[in-house]
């Protein structure tokens, strides 16, 4: 992310711009960010419950953090 990507995104946050999408259905844009992380902490629940016996607590915290370095991350 770029200087002006992250001074718009500031702005947008703090309320200081408001920003009008022609097209976009809000509603469609919240169920769908809705699913998306109900599947992103269905996930890391699948991660996290698996049995102890076969994945230790180390190796479960280092498949959440390559979850969120792989999938739930977008590098520039």
């Amino acid at each position: 992310m770029n200087y002006f990507e992250k001074i718009l995104l500031t702005f947008l946050w703090d309320g200081k711009l408001e920003m009008n999408i022609s097209g976009l259905d809000l509603d469609a844009f919240e169920e769908a960010i809705c699913e998306e992380s109900k599947h992103r902490l269905e996930m890391v629940e699948g991660i996290i419950f698996a049995d102890a016996e076969f994945v230790p607590d180390a190796e479960k915290v280092e498949s959440i953090q390559k979850l969120f370095e792989t999938d739930f991350c977008d590098e520039d």
